[in-house]
């Protein structure tokens, strides 16, 4: 937390204006539940994510859903500060509109990602193309359900500045010993402009 709060602080002062990508999961939501506390000018944050499952918008699976009962609904943000992942669009549509509204963003301030129990990160899993040249790309046959998703591409994730990866219990210390090891896995690709910082908090 000390850290989201050092880096929004700078580009708010620096800038007048901080722009960040949320992930989902419950690592996620626990962070969310401490941010909302945060003192800080809250007008001046704009809020993304790094990729949906291609669900109804009241689904419980819906990350924009998690982040609007844990986070949004307790901070005076405003709908222009808060980019959705069209998901309920499906992925060919949700990709289209959710790339043309983020395309004057050159590169993000920060991207939460979580950590998936098989280095997968936002909704690129291992077995991917990930050479995507697109900011946003369609998922059709994501190996976890749902299937159809939409998400940042591996190269725009790495266009941002700095990307924390969230990580909490046993059941990720495994894939972060395959990390350290330098196991291929879409987490290991990554390679922000400014840092790469690893969140583990353990159970």
């Amino acid at each position: 937390m000390d850290r989201i709060k050092e880096i929004s602080a700078n580009k708010i002062q620096t800038k007048s204006s901080f722009h960040i990508v949320l992930t989902g999961g419950d690592t996620a939501k626990l962070l969310y539940s401490e941010l909302k506390h945060l003192k800080t000018d809250w007008s001046k944050w704009f809020f993304y994510f790094g990729d949906e499952r291609c669900v109804p918008k009241d689904h419980i699976d819906s990350n924009w859903l998690m982040a609007e009962r844990v986070l949004f609904k307790f901070i005076p943000v405003n709908e222009r500060q808060i980019f959705k992942i069209p998901g309920h669009l499906g992925p060919q549509r949700g990709a289209l509109e959710y790339s043309e509204s983020i395309k004057s963003i050159s590169s993000f301030d920060l991207v939460l990602l979580g950590l998936g129990e098989d280095g997968h990160i936002a909704s690129l899993f291992p077995g991917m193309d990930l050479t995507n040249e697109e900011d946003v790309i369609a998922i059709y046959d994501s190996p976890k359900l749902p299937k159809e998703r939409v998400s940042l591409s591996l190269r725009k994730i790495n266009s941002s500045e700095f990307v924390f990866i969230i990580a909490k219990g046993k059941k990720k210390a495994e894939v972060i010993k395959r990390i350290e090891i330098g196991e291929i896995l879409p987490v290991t690709l990554l390679t922000p402009l400014k840092g790469l910082e690893l969140c583990y908090f353990s159970d």
